[in-house]
């Protein structure tokens, strides 16, 4: 009986620091998601849209977007950097695409060209849409 009394006392440090630790994660999440969608991140995030947008032909051996590409959907990364920057409360998912599209080397279709171009389109339109479905959302 000594020994489940001192068992159970070791156990419950242990389960009360499993959930101080859950609570760490959350908070940890928590505060990731804040930053990403923070106005500072979005600005930052919509400049780099704009940034790959303005590359051309002029740029295409010295850079690592493919110019062809881009030049392909300049408006819609135009358009997108626009409405990153007017939204006020946007999803976190949907900042975090835009981010991998302009950060992801390996996995961007925008940098990648073994990634084929219909994910591009694709991305693109859901993104689009998303930030449609949110605006909609916030003028009703």
């Amino acid at each position: 009986m000594h020994v489940t009394a001192q068992a159970t006392k070791i156990a419950a440090p242990a389960t009360d620091q499993v959930g101080m630790i859950a609570r760490s994660r959350v908070r940890a999440t928590e505060l990731r998601q804040r930053r990403l969608v923070s106005s500072r991140n979005r600005r930052r995030l919509a400049a780099s849209l704009r940034r790959a947008a303005s590359y051309g032909p002029e740029h295409g051996r010295f850079s690592v977007v493919l110019v062809d590409r881009v030049a392909m959907v300049r408006a819609q990364l135009l358009e997108l950097a626009a409405m990153l920057e007017v939204s006020h409360d946007p999803d976190p998912s949907w900042v975090a695409e835009i981010r991998g599209l302009v950060t992801d080397g390996c996995g961007s279709p925008l940098f990648n060209s073994r990634v084929h171009v219909s994910e591009l389109l694709a991305t693109l339109w859901y993104l689009r849409a998303a930030a449609t479905e949110v605006a909609a959302r916030g003028a009703s």
